[in-house]
């Protein structure tokens, strides 16, 4: 028996990798191959070059002592394209330099830590990338990596251009496989997403609301989120547990929320804002949240996207809507020059359980712009402040527990630090039922000065964030030069065809005809500056066509200096998106331009077709003229989802003339509350003389309105020149708008006259 049990205890001990044999494969069958029969310590090296197409399940399992290694040949080389991913369900397999690149995965998740119903424990993706790898619909909803199991990590990674519906890397909890998970996220690099137009443009999510009572225990630390703007959660916590610690957020245009579960860390993070709009730092839902030693500089959130936001909650509300928020610390933070924190963000007559139990302690602030550091919308009286210092010429709130006092100043970039060095013990402030959770609660614990403790280490903090990320993968942080385009002059409607046909990054034509007749659309896949001389010209049609320019995925379309007469062109819209796939972050720029006698176009000038959504459309000091159709539709999205066709649209220094149909109508339904558009310009404009049986402009769902020095003159008389119709919170601002025997304007609580 004695000698049994020694045979077990060596089979136990030995070091297997010492018969572990190297593998080269080239394509999907010898890798599937490799799996069945790959044992711990074995090594798969793929071959580079490209992969298309191909589903990789790894199902293998090594074990503490020897993992089974998948890598590139060399890393970067090997690049999965077309219809490609990764799932793995084995045990103690790591994966490291691929590379995922321009393309699609429908569906399935990219990289998902499950295969068929087996997940994955103690495995490892590290040193890959995942870029521009999007399904062609805008609203088809995947995500780019997903954790399962227990024990996992993705490391030294990058993932840049999420376009499509979906949260970037999700942590799911389906089951008791997937729970106190204590996966780590770690040294990656998250990059330039832009704006969804809708919610699921998360860059992690940690949970779902109906997992929320469960603990996941991931670690989100020493990553680079860079501009990622998809909505207003950049990291939505829906579980408890987590910490989030040493992340740097630059320019991002949202915040980590504590959307549901208890006892999260957000500890010692650096948000950095540039004084960008919509830049947010932390909002807290929730109880036992702690969100201590962070360091908030020049963000300029308002509300939901405060640099501190804290939230009302429902009464008796399920975990899943909003749980009041308790027993939390907000501590040891530094803010400099940010926008004012929000508390009791949301009250209303849901939303009326205010934080309770909230220790608010030794925050530094510093602001030369703002005339408060936080705004309140119900009683604070469940918030304890103490000992929290407001320097120099910094508003200094009334309530107890803020002093103003003198500090001294450490550089970083063009910044100046506040560091204060007097402190007042957490242990006098907090109970001693959070005292005792500090060494397990905190890494750093409560630094030994008022303020975030690491000023000093911002220039070494500042390097290390340049090397996340995959090592192989150089990353462009610099902005693109402007590009020589070659101007080619197009007299008649042929030679556009004919140049558009021509295989070439950009194009730019400038119309030195007079007269052109158009058989067929014009399709526009790549950026196009279309440019006129002092010629006035004609647009023509030999039949009825749908749209005269169609505008594809991506596309910018610039419009200059051109004066059209239409009143030949038969078509149903003059600009449209495509119709055949989505159109997404398209734009349109039209100026100094003229637009005459629209009668033929049956439906709209412009056209923003379901799903599509562009960046911006800017019209500067143009002129329509004698239109009787809509002008600019942005409408379409009527599922009341949230949705919408257009984040920044500015109309501005133009003139509508004898126009019969909507100038404007601009439409975000539902009561979704995650994302920052539609913003509307609307400015120096005149109105002359345009009627019709319905409102002129059309706001619904609008964010946010400017609506200035505009002039109707004889416009939709006794009837609505503009209607405003919001759901949730929004701010509209008018000022010097004149009416001269015209309409009026039908406000709503969110208008704002500025004198």
């Amino acid at each position: 028996m004695k000698t049994l049990s020694c045979c077990i205890l060596f089979i136990l001990l030995y070091d297997f990798s010492a018969f572990s044999e190297n593998y080269y494969v080239k394509n999907i069958d010898e890798l599937n191959s490799c799996n069945k029969k790959a044992l711990p310590g074995d090594v798969i090296v793929l071959k580079n070059g490209i992969w298309n197409n191909c589903f990789v399940s790894i199902t293998c399992k090594g074990n503490k002592n020897a993992e089974i290694y998948f890598k590139a040949e060399k890393n970067g080389k090997v690049i999965f394209t077309g219809n490609s991913s990764f799932h793995i369900g084995g045990e103690y397999i790591k994966m490291e330099g691929f590379y995922f690149k321009d393309g699609f995965s429908n569906d399935l998740d990219v990289w998902e830590f499950k295969s068929e119903n087996e997940v994955a424990n103690h495995c490892r993706i590290s040193n890959c990338s995942i870029e521009n790898y999007n399904n062609p619909g805008r609203l088809s909803d995947n995500n780019w990596v997903v954790f399962y199991g227990k024990n996992n990590r993705v490391d030294h990674c990058i993932f840049t251009n999420k376009t499509n519906l979906g949260v970037l890397l999700a942590v799911k909890m389906d089951d008791d496989r997937s729970r106190n998970s204590n996966h780590l996220i770690d040294s990656n690099y998250f990059g330039f997403r832009k704006p969804l137009g809708s919610n699921g443009g998360e860059i992690i999510r940690i949970g779902l609301a109906q997992h929320c009572t469960f603990n996941s225990n991931t670690i989100v630390r020493d990553n680079v989120f860079d501009h990622c703007d998809g909505e207003t959660e950049i990291i939505s916590i829906k579980s408890g547990g987590n910490t989030i610690l040493r992340n740097i957020f630059k320019e991002c245009q949202g915040a980590v929320v504590l959307r549901h579960g208890n006892n999260n860390n957000i500890e010692r993070n650096i948000f950095v804002g540039n004084n960008k709009e919509g830049t947010g730092g932390v909002r807290i839902i929730n109880e036992g949240n702690w969100v201590v030693n962070n360091l908030f500089i020049a963000c300029r959130g308002e509300g939901f996207r405060s640099p501190l936001s804290i939230m009302n909650g429902v009464l008796n509300s399920p975990p899943t809507r909003y749980m009041q928020v308790k027993n939390s610390i907000i501590s040891n933070n530094t803010f400099v020059n940010c926008s004012p924190m929000s508390f009791c963000e949301g009250a209303d007559s849901e939303r009326s359980m205010r934080p309770a139990n909230v220790f608010f302690f030794n925050n530094l602030f510093y602001n030369k712009f703002d005339s408060a550091i936080f705004l309140s919308s119900d009683n604070m009286d469940g918030i304890y402040f103490s000992n929290n210092v407001t320097c120099n010429k910094t508003p200094t709130p009334s309530v107890n527990g803020f002093l103003n006092k003198t500090v001294s100043f450490k550089n970083w970039n063009r910044f100046k630090i506040p560091v204060f060095n007097e402190y007042t013990k957490a242990e006098s402030t907090l109970p001693q039922s959070f005292t005792a959770q500090t060494n397990t609660r905190l890494t750093y614990g409560f630094p030994a000065n008022t303020g975030s403790s690491f000023p000093n280490q911002l220039n070494e903090i500042s390097n290390s964030c340049m090397m996340k990320g995959a090592t192989w993968m150089k990353k462009s942080m610099v902005e693109s030069v402007d590009k020589k385009i070659q101007k080619t002059s197009c007299n008649n409607a042929e030679s556009i065809y004919n140049l558009l046909n021509k295989k070439q990054e950009e194009y730019f034509i400038e119309l030195d005809g007079t007269s052109y007749q158009f058989t067929k659309p014009i399709l526009l896949h790549k950026n196009t500056t279309i440019t006129g001389n002092s010629n006035a010209i004609s647009f023509n049609s030999t039949n009825q066509l749908s749209s005269l320019f169609i505008i594809k995925n991506g596309v910018s379309f610039k419009i200059n200096n051109i004066t059209i007469d239409n009143s030949q062109l038969k078509c149903n819209n003059f600009i449209s998106t495509d119709s055949i796939s989505d159109c997404i972050h398209y734009a349109i720029s039209i100026n100094n331009s003229t637009f005459n006698n629209l009668n033929s176009i049956t439906t709209d000038f412009l056209n923003s077709r379901k799903s599509s959504y562009a960046d911006s459309i800017n019209i500067l000091q143009t002129v329509f003229n004698n239109a009787n159709c809509n002008l600019f539709s942005l409408n379409n999205e009527s599922d009341n989802k949230g949705l919408y066709n257009v984040e920044n649209i500015s109309l501005k220094y133009s003139k509508f003339e004898n126009c019969t149909g909507t100038i404007l109508s601009l439409y975000r339904g539902g009561t979704d509350e995650s994302t920052m558009g539609p913003t509307l310009t609307f400015s120096d404009n005149k109105i002359i003389h345009c009627n019709n049986k319905k409102p002129l402009i059309e706001l619904t769902g609008v964010q946010q309105s400017f609506f200035t020095n505009n002039k109707f003159d004889h416009s939709n008389i006794n009837s609505i020149t503009l209607i405003y119709t919001d759901r949730t919170k929004a701010k509209h601002f008018q000022k010097k708008n004149e009416f001269i025997n015209s309409g009026y304007i039908q406000e709503n609580k969110f208008v704002t006259n500025l004198k």
